[in-house]
């Protein structure tokens, strides 16, 4: 309120003109702070919608994830699912045989492969060299 009458006094303002100056100076300042408090509920509104659409598009894309994990393990239930079912076959079409600890064995695989070595060259190629 001093600071309306000092700012009266300065401008030159005297009895009935001062009131109608400090009055509208009080409602002056009265829009200007609805204004700012206007202005402060939107910023706090849309600050509020903001973190809204963050917590939703999180909730969204756990929920992806999920979906996707579930995914995942169904497809690889299914892999698991069909490679028992060929193996099955196998045993039944008598390409593979069962051990008796409960293993299977293919017929083809009954001896080692042999390991592909390089040709030994006598002269450039030495069996006692150490690298």
């Amino acid at each position: 309120m001093e600071e309306i009458v000092k700012q009266a006094e300065l401008l030159g303002y005297r009895g009935e003109n001062r009131e109608i100056f400090e009055t509208e100076f009080k409602l002056l300042a009265e829009r200007q702070e609805r204004k700012k408090e206007a202005e402060r509920q939107e910023n706090k509104e849309e600050a509020e919608s903001q973190a809204r659409e963050k917590k939703e598009e999180a909730e969204r894309q756990e929920r992806k994830e999920e979906d996707d994990r579930k995914k995942g393990l169904e497809l690889e239930k299914m892999k698991l699912d069909a490679e028992m079912k060929l193996l099955q076959a196998k045993i039944e079409a008598g390409i593979i045989k069962k051990e008796p600890d409960g293993s299977s064995a293919s017929s083809s695989d009954a001896r080692a492969k042999d390991p592909k070595l390089a040709n030994f060259q006598d002269g450039r190629d030495g069996l006692d060299i150490c690298r």
